[in-house]
């Protein structure tokens, strides 16, 4: 076979890998959080330059806090899309706005509540209750975020979501001009308005694609796959897992609040970018993820056969990055000025190690969504909450930051090694049929 021949058959066997459902929205995703991770990269550099550490910290904090309590609003219903929306035929429209209706009332519930106590949760932000607008403006902050984050959950329950991507380049290169434009005449909450704001860019033409263009498309093609929604059987997939959720949520975003309270300002600072730049990592498993439960929700069947390829594939995707990220920890974090790589270079290490067992622990959240055994999912993220929230209250004190690192280490490695163990042992001898 000529070079030629053998390039050609190599091209073919690519564009019909990435054709299949599961690959093409799974890598769309993934893209998406490759594109945003690194415009976010671009954004803290100039944040770090433009702003203040201090600055940096408490906007950071503030947006963390916007993130849980959207994080809270939403139910884990981006979930209930992306499980339920691929066979939800004519109430595919329905199911959405009720999301979004139930979602945004929670939004605001939780907004006032933490804005009444704020005293109690965190003094440091105490400045967010100083006036209406700032209520206001908080509350509409969170409630943005909440339905920014059910939209991709849309997106990939119709199987669209080669529009994420799309979004998702919007969002971040508004928030840098944003970012740099508002340095001078909001040099205390420039970060946060330009976070806001951004946001609404997208979240109008995103809805109007979704309810106008994708919906009556994705109505017609999957017409004979439409099985009943019955509220029930969201009801029951909701409350089981959504414990789970906010336990994840809890590690992921009030950690930055934690800190801010123990060791400062400046250290929260440090922490939430390299948290910030680690979690894209994350993301590659849960994008993976998101793509195996929509196509397994169509065709459960073949579960264990897509189990085994979102782990080969998300593995070999992963595992060079985070060579790369290793190395280049303290070149990547130098970017952002000679403070964040003495404070932060093993903890940026440390979390991107982390991805690695993470793959693992993911694709039993995914696995378990399919086949609806919400027990097992706050079974494992109990473990993780433990361990992880455990060893970083036994280790910030003695390593500083770098402990949160160890302790996400740690947690996620051992759970991993269990789960192989144990849940996953078929994929690791998987029979013949499994491998694509």
């Amino acid at each position: 076979m000529s070079i030629g021949s053998s390039l050609m058959s190599s091209v073919t066997k690519l564009v019909a890998h990435v054709r299949e459902p599961l690959y093409r929205n799974g890598y769309a995703l993934v893209l998406s959080s490759a594109a945003t991770s690194a415009f976010g990269m671009v954004y803290w550099i100039l944040a770090a330059r433009f702003y203040s550490a201090e600055v940096v910290g408490i906007n950071s904090a503030v947006l963390s806090m916007v993130m849980f309590l959207g994080g809270i609003a939403q139910f884990n219903l981006v979930n209930v899309l992306n499980r339920f929306l691929p066979r939800a035929g004519h109430a595919a429209k329905g199911l959405i706005v009720r999301v979004y209706f139930v979602s945004t009332i929670a939004a605001v519930v939780a907004s006032l509540i933490f804005i009444l106590g704020v005293e109690i949760w965190s003094p440091a932000l105490g400045f967010l209750a100083a006036s209406p607008f700032r209520i206001v403006w908080f509350t509409a902050a969170t409630v943005s975020w909440s339905i920014f984050a059910l939209q991709d959950g849309a997106l990939t329950g119709l199987r669209q979501a080669t529009w994420v991507p799309i979004e998702g380049t919007v969002f971040a290169i508004a928030k840098i001009v944003l970012l740099v434009i508002l340095a001078k005449s909001m040099p205390q909450y420039g970060l946060l308005a330009s976070w806001v704001i951004s946001i609404g860019f997208v979240l109008l033409p995103i809805n109007v694609l979704i309810f106008q263009c994708l919906i009556p498309q994705h109505v017609r093609v999957a017409e004979d796959q439409t099985v009943p929604i019955v509220t029930m059987q969201i009801v029951k997939y909701v409350s089981g897992d959504y414990v789970g959720y906010l336990l994840w949520m809890a590690m992921t975003t009030i950690l930055p609040v934690i800190v801010v309270q123990r060791v400062g300002a400046e250290a929260t600072a440090y922490y939430f970018l390299c948290q910030t730049i680690a979690y894209a990592l994350y993301l590659v498993s849960r994008n993976m993820g998101m793509s195996l439960i929509t196509e397994a929700a169509l065709d459960q069947g073949k579960l264990n056969d897509y189990s085994y390829q979102v782990l080969v594939g998300t593995t070999r995707m992963l595992l060079p990055v985070v060579f790369v990220m290793v190395l280049g920890a303290s070149y990547i974090l130098r970017l952002f000025g000679d403070a964040y790589v003495t404070e932060g270079t093993t903890l940026l290490r440390l979390l991107c190690i982390s991805a690695i067992p993470n793959i693992v622990t993911s694709l039993y959240t995914s696995v378990s969504r399919v086949k609806r055994r919400m027990r097992a999912i706050v079974v494992m993220v109990v473990s993780l909450c433990a361990l992880i929230l455990g060893l970083t209250y036994l280790l910030i004190a003695a390593y500083g930051i770098a402990g949160i690192g160890i302790a996400w280490l740690v947690g996620q490695t051992v759970v991993a090694v269990y789960l192989l163990l144990t849940e996953f042992r078929p994929l690791l001898f998987p029979p013949p049929t499994y491998r694509h």
